[in-house]
């Protein structure tokens, strides 16, 4: 049976694995949403496989960049070494972002054009605003606060959305 030590190490650890997945699907989250932002609208009316390729294939670089970085820099801080605990949070991370992507590009798929770039948006505002609405009631906030708060998050993300679209970009 492992002592108290061994099972605080253990949790330390799955919380820190769990952390890294859920910082990654945030981090792509919210670079995939000024990406699909900042997509012309003409390009969006290109053929939904272009497009869901293009932003699925700008998810997994990100995705890609972040593990090369974290390899990196873990193999600069332990002389060359890539442990065991970094390599579960390596695979924490890919786990966190693959979702992300496929959120971000399945509608886009589906729906083809402005309407799947939409409803991509609008998912991964979700994504966001899910997260903040966990982690202000795991604060002890009440139900009221942090809804008012995340109505707030998504009506000014809500704006800009309206705004591209009368901009038609």
């Amino acid at each position: 049976m492992p002592d108290v030590d061994e099972t605080a190490t253990t949790t330390r650890h799955e919380r820190e694995q769990l952390r890294e997945g859920i910082t990654m699907a945030l981090y792509i989250g919210f670079s995939l949403l000024a990406v699909l932002l900042a997509t012309p609208t003409d390009y969006v009316d290109d053929s939904r496989t272009r497009v869901a390729t293009t932003v699925a294939l700008t998810a997994l670089g990100l995705v890609l960049a972040h593990q090369v970085a974290y390899r990196l820099s873990t193999r600069l801080l332990n002389r060359g070494v890539l442990d065991a605990e970094s390599l579960a949070i390596l695979r924490a991370q890919l786990l966190g972002g693959l979702p992300v992507v496929a959120v971000a590009a399945v509608p886009v798929l589906l729906f083809g054009g402005r309407t799947g770039v939409l409803v991509a948006e609008l998912l991964l505002l979700a994504i966001v605003a899910s997260v903040g609405y966990l982690t202000a009631r795991s604060a002890g906030a009440s139900s009221r606060s942090v809804l008012l708060n995340v109505v707030g998050v998504m009506v000014v993300v809500g704006a800009v959305l309206a705004l591209k679209i009368a901009v038609g970009h």
